[in-house]
């Protein structure tokens, strides 16, 4: 039988990976690109930033800790793009992301078996296969990366250097 650190240990090294390649996708990206769409039914850099932030607040929601998002107004429960809106700036997008951050993989690396087996609070794609937390845990992992995976093909459209690893 698996134990807790053997199911959250791979997730928690995709959080810490993510964390480093958020930092790195946001990086040096001027006013001009981050709120450009690169086409009309494409998302901007400014709205997948603050999308991904929103994300890993509602995680640390989900898991018990007491910190709220920045901007529930604009990304909470998913809030598509809003043309008519003029989004905060990259700063402010981001400075919140360590915020988040560690707090969020200190949980995740403490959670309890009981936990990751109780039934998510919210549901998401992964329900199907695993309706517990963990289900729920590997679908918010997935959709970071999904999102900086975004981050990195519009870094390229505006002809930044691709997004470090390290």
């Amino acid at each position: 039988m698996p134990t807790t650190q053997t199911i959250i240990s791979p997730l928690v090294q995709m959080f810490r990976l993510q964390t480093t390649l958020f930092r790195n996708a946001t990086k040096d990206i001027t006013p001009a690109h981050a709120h450009h769409r690169f086409m009309e039914i494409t998302n901007h850099m400014a709205w997948i930033t603050g999308h991904i932030v929103s994300t890993r607040f509602a995680l640390g929601t989900v898991l018990g800790l007491p910190l709220r998002e920045p901007f529930p107004q604009l990304f909470a429960r998913g809030k598509g793009l809003d043309e008519n809106i003029t989004y905060p700036s990259f700063e402010e997008l981001t400075k919140d992301w360590s915020v988040i951050s560690e707090p969020l993989i200190d949980r995740l690396e403490n959670l309890k078996d009981w936990e990751l087996e109780a039934e998510a609070p919210v549901p998401s794609p992964m329900s199907q296969y695993n309706g517990g937390l963990i289900g729920f845990i590997t679908f918010i992992a997935h959709h970071e990366a999904y999102h900086i995976g975004q981050l990195g093909l519009a870094r390229r459209f505006f002809n930044y250097e691709a997004i470090a690893y390290n």
